[in-house]
């Protein structure tokens, strides 16, 4: 059964954007190699972070809605835990029915 979760990773911004883009493109391709698909990615770009995390001030932030099978959640969150630029993530399940149109998308505006 495939279920809505939203992905919110801070990668560091020092990286490489080849390395970057290419954390980016895995992510898609659990999402799509479980069934699922991405209904929206946005970056909201270098921003300071709270408090120091890997001995990082700022971070890359990016925000990706999906729809993926629980067991793929799993392969997502073990990928971002051993890649190098990635600093910190967040996964959340939204709902268990599977549908992208309903589903709010957050606006950058309001968390500055």
């Amino acid at each position: 059964m495939l279920r809505t979760y939203e992905t919110i990773y801070v990668t560091n911004p020092e990286s490489p954007q080849a390395t970057i883009e290419a954390v980016d493109a895995k992510l898609k391709s659990f999402v799509t190699s479980s069934g699922g698909e991405v209904g929206f990615e946005e970056v909201w770009g270098v921003r300071n972070l709270s408090y120091p995390i890997k001995k990082q001030d700022k971070g890359r932030y990016v925000y990706l809605l999906y729809t993926a099978k629980p067991e793929a959640i799993k392969d997502i969150e073990f990928y971002l835990k051993i890649t190098e630029p990635v600093l910190t993530f967040l996964t959340v399940k939204l709902k268990d029915v599977a549908d992208l149109s309903n589903t709010v998308k957050p606006n950058v505006k309001d968390l500055n």
